[in-house]
C-alpha cells in the first residue's frame, strides 16, 4: 500500500512563501490552505535529523508562537508513545508550559 502527501509552495518574485496548501492520498477533504509548516525527517545515513521549516508571509507572530508551542507538547507525546520515555516526556511538557508562560500563549 502506498500513501502520498503533497505540500504545495507557492513563492513571491524573493522566493517568500505566498501561499501553501497540502492534502494526502487518505484525507477526506480537498487540498487545504495553511499558513505554515514545519517538516522533520530522519536520515538514517548520515543519522541526523534534517528540517524544513516555511511560512507565508500571512503567518501572524501569535500563531507563529502558538505553532512552538503545540509543536513541543506534541513531540513530548510522540516521544512517549515511541519510547515509553514518560519523565522525559513530562519533563517536556513543563518546559512547554514554562514556554507558554513566557511568550504569554493563552492556555484553553
Amino acid at each position: 500500500m502506498k500513501k502520498e502527501i503533497k505540500f504545495t509552495v507557492i513563492l513571491d518574485e524573493n522566493n517568500i512563501p505566498e501561499k501553501m496548501e497540502w492534502n494526502a492520498s487518505d484525507h477526506d477533504k480537498d487540498t487545504e490552505e495553511i499558513k505554515a509548516l514545519m517538516l522533520s525527517i530522519w536520515d538514517p545515513k548520515e543519522q541526523l535529523c534534517k528540517r524544513i521549516d516555511l511560512w507565508t508571509k500571512e503567518m501572524f507572530v501569535e500563531e507563529m508562537k502558538m505553532m512552538y508551542f503545540q509543536t513541543l507538547m506534541t513531540m513530548a507525546d510522540g516521544l512517549e508513545r515511541s519510547t515509553n520515555e514518560v519523565e522525559v516526556a513530562k519533563k517536556m511538557r513543563e518546559f512547554g508550559l514554562k514556554l507558554a508562560d513566557d511568550l504569554k500563549i493563552p492556555r484553553k
